[in-house]
């Protein structure tokens, strides 16, 4: 069994850790002065437990995840949705399910990169975080080198804290929330599927509706939505921190954000109704199912098919975590 080892990064303003398994970032605590600090990046209630493979072993925090998405179509997919084939085994990704190697560290960045599969079209993703030595934040730079012109899903899986003591979804402005086609656990999930709504305040469920701008939810479920045309900075706060914190990205990357709200609503291993988290994922591409499913031409999220990247040209984006005191 590989060892999945860790580095840190310690500053004036904070402390942010990364692993090898899919080079994700947490735990991350910034100082915001006082003797106050927030860490708002999840860490799955599992911990680093070998008995599950790949991205599950140690969830947690951020990482990049191309190709985008999940590696089977779902069940009950509406009239004029069809299914296509994944075109490999990894659930978001190569990069998410394997070890990274750390290239560079100095006081103030970790460098970490993976090469792919000889097979895959993708050669290889480099990734730079840097602690800010002047405050509570941290940018992080993506490079995508690819070895024949592709077109692939691709997004950002920031997965934030949901404490018990409650997380305001402040959010950003955005031109409509999309529902999931299907049900994500149909003994769980409550929001009615493939809608279009204007709010987050007042999404459709069975029962009526959800305000999920303010989590926990009383009902344990498991959702997932699509912010279309939504534009950065995307604020949470935690009131009991007294502190904001901003996930800032390129919307000319990432048109869109997919909110996964993890509300103890996995029953099964190793879920355990005990996973509370809000993932945050800046994304181009159709929900996380974009390698198996293609939604009809009239669906609003139609020409969301991936990010576009040429052989011979490296592609970088770059993005932005940080925290401020209330």
């Amino acid at each position: 069994m590989q060892t999945n080892e860790r580095w840190t990064l310690k500053w004036a303003h904070g402390e942010a850790t990364v692993q090898a398994i899919g080079a994700m970032l947490a735990p991350v605590r910034f100082e915001l002065g006082a003797g106050r600090s927030v860490s708002p990046l999840h860490v799955a209630p599992w911990g680093d437990d070998p008995r599950y493979p790949g991205l599950m072993r140690a969830l947690r925090g951020e990482w990049p995840c191309l190709p985008f998405g999940t590696i089977d179509a779902p069940p009950g997919l509406p009239e004029g949705f069809t299914t296509k084939t994944a075109g490999d085994e990894w659930r978001h990704g190569f990069s998410s399910n394997h070890m990274w190697q750390l290239v560079e560290q100095t006081a103030h960045t970790l460098r970490l990169r993976i090469d792919y599969p000889a097979e895959s079209e993708v050669e290889s993703l480099e990734r730079l975080i840097e602690a800010d030595p002047h405050g509570p934040s941290l940018s992080v730079s993506l490079m995508v080198r690819v070895r024949r012109d592709v077109t692939l899903p691709f997004a950002l899986h920031p997965t934030f804290a949901m404490p018990q003591e409650g997380l305001e979804v402040v959010a950003c402005p955005y031109r409509a929330v999309h529902t999931y086609p299907v049900a994500i656990e149909p003994d769980y999930s409550q929001i009615l599927t493939n809608r279009a709504c204007a709010s987050l305040a007042e999404l459709p469920t069975r029962d009526g509706s959800f305000d999920v701008t303010h989590l926990p939810l009383p009902q344990r479920t498991e959702e997932l939505v699509q912010l279309e045309a939504c534009r950065p900075p995307f604020v949470l706060r935690y009131p009991a921190d007294r502190a904001e914190v901003s996930l800032d990205w390129n919307t000319d990357d990432f048109p869109d954000a997919v909110m996964w709200i993890s509300n103890g609503g996995r029953d099964y291993e190793p879920w355990s109704q005990r996973n509370f988290a809000l993932g945050v994922e800046p994304v181009r591409g159709f929900f996380d199912l974009g390698r198996v499913v293609t939604p009809p031409p009239d669906h609003p999220l139609a020409d969301r098919v991936g990010q576009s990247f040429e052989a011979g040209k490296p592609h970088t984006i770059r993005y932005r975590l940080s925290a401020t005191a209330l």
